[in-house]
Order: C-alpha cells, then structure tokens, then sequence
C-alpha cells in the first residue's frame, strides 16, 4: 500500500462564537482528500504520515498540536477524523478541527489588571472603614512598602491633631484565582495595605488599596485558591483636615494663641498655613493632608505574586 495524493478538499471554515462567560471563542475545520493506490489503506498510516505532499503546497498533513492563528488568536489541531470519501475506499476524507488550546490543569492566565478577564473574577460590594491618623505630609514625600517618613498629622503650627479618623463608604473588590500553582505570598505581604501610583482597575492615583489576601490549599488538586482583596475610595485615600490649633509660630517661636482676656483660647483658631492666626475675615480655614499608604506599581500585581 501506498499514499500517492494529498490535497485540499474543503478550505477552512471559521466558527466565532461566545462563553458562558460573555469571552469569544474561536473553532475551526478543514478537510483533505488523501488518495491510495490500493484499497482500504490503513487508517494508522494515514495518521502516521508526514510526507511534503506538492498539492498541498510541499507541506505536510496536519499534526496534533499544529497551529495556526485567526484573528490574533492561536489555533490549534485538537482532533483528526478519517473516513471514505463517497464509499471509494481509496480515497479518504481526513476532518480537522482547530481550537483555542485549553489550559493544563493548575494553570491560569494572570490578568493585567485593566483587561475584562481581570473583572471576570472580581466580586463587588461596599466596606465601611476607618482610616488611620498617619501617613506622609507631602504627596511627592510618598514613599514605598517599609519606607520612613509616616508621621501624625500636624497643623501648620507643629501641633499633632486629634480625631481626624473618619468613616467612609468603601467599594470592595475581590479577586479570586483558583487554580495557583505558587503564589508568592512575600510579594502579597509587600502589596498589602499600598495604593496605586498610576490608574488601576479604572480607578485614578491613590484610590485604590490593596487591604489584605486569603489563601486555602486544595490538597486533592494541588493549587491554591487565591482572593485578594481591594478597596476602592471615591475620595482618594488622602486624609483631609484643617490647618486649625491652640499654638501659633511667632517670629519663630511657638507661643498659646490666647484670647482678648490673655488666656489662652478654649477652641483650636485657624490657621494660616504658616503657624500664624488666619486673618478674620480671610475666608475658609485652610485644607491640610496625609498621605497614610505606602504607593506602587499596581499594573504587575497579579504576576509578582502568581496569581
């Protein structure tokens, strides 16, 4: 028995269609017609052979595991069906088909962050918080994971400043990978309690956390599932307060504010911004801030920690 023809028999036919989970999915068939010069050619050599064929352009038949790419997405020969073509037994139909390569299993793709397969595995809800009396004074000051520099609020006076915590409604963000194979738990540690220096699931600078990660080992399949918690401030996660206190800076030195009796005041009077009584008159007291988390590079999260 021998192979003496193979060709195209019907071009490849393409085949979009879209998941459960709203992604699109791409399939596609072809068929050849391979001709023997006896019949009943044995099906294993068919499947066997790897002859450049010169109808097929000197390539080969298509292989298992071969490629081709449509629309940017790779494709590959997942199956391979022979049969007779119109009961002539020494011809033989040979029915390809091409699919996206399924994941092995423990594997996952890592999202960037921005991309809709990130939001595929995010659940949504609101998060009452408090936040902390802390941080950076200056927001080019911020420094990164275990950095110096977070120190109590002050006015402009030098005098720490009370009770600036304050509630505020939070969006929750969890992300769920749940087959991971080795999450790095020293990168999840690193990440914990830091806010993004550039825009991160839409959101703008500093107004996404980074709080806190769950993990559980799945012993009868050997991966970890993974969830990663953010909280998304509408407000920034700066702390706003006023520049207000007792103290005032008077030719350099701190001295009590004191009232038109000469004793000292009984209420915190605004301040200027540079440790001096703002003006009556002079409009709202002034705005000052801190900066409470650390920043980084949000855009790598989910690969620096393999998940």
């Amino acid at each position: 028995m021998a192979l003496t023809d193979a060709r195209l028999l019907r071009s490849i036919k393409i085949s979009e269609s879209k998941s459960d989970k709203l992604t699109v999915q791409l399939t596609a068939t072809q068929e050849f017609l391979i001709i023997s010069d006896t019949k009943d050619p044995p099906f294993n050599d068919i499947l066997d052979d790897e002859t450049d064929w010169p109808n097929l352009g000197s390539a080969k038949l298509p292989q298992l595991d071969d490629e081709i790419e449509v629309k940017g997405v790779t494709l590959f020969v997942t199956s391979r069906e022979l049969s007779y073509y119109k009961d002539n037994e020494r011809a033989v139909v040979m029915a390809v088909k091409y699919d996206a390569k399924d994941l092995e299993e423990g594997e996952s793709e890592q999202p960037e962050g921005t991309d809709p397969e990130t939001w595929q595995r995010i659940t949504v809800q609101t998060q009452q918080i408090t936040k902390p009396a802390r941080g950076w004074a200056e927001f080019n000051d911020i420094g990164g994971p275990g950095e110096a520099g977070q120190l109590p609020p002050k006015n402009s006076a030098g005098d720490p400043v009370d009770g600036i915590e304050e509630e505020a409604s939070m969006v929750r963000l969890a992300y769920t990978n749940t087959q991971v194979l080795n999450p790095r738990f020293d990168q999840l540690l690193r990440y914990t309690n830091t806010c993004n220096d550039g825009a991160f699931l839409g959101a703008p600078v500093y107004h996404v956390r980074m709080a806190g990660y769950s993990a559980e080992y799945d012993q009868k399949n050997n991966v970890w599932s993974v969830t990663v918690e953010f909280l998304y401030n509408p407000d920034s996660w700066e702390i706003q307060f006023y520049d207000a206190g007792f103290n005032e800076i008077v030719s350099g030195e701190r001295k009590a504010i004191l009232d038109k009796a000469g004793n000292p005041v009984g209420q915190p009077v605004p301040l200027d911004g540079n440790g001096g009584q703002l003006a009556v008159g002079s409009g709202d007291p002034l705005i000052r801030y801190v900066w409470p988390y650390p920043m980084v590079n949000m855009q790598q999260i989910f690969a620096d920690c393999g998940i």
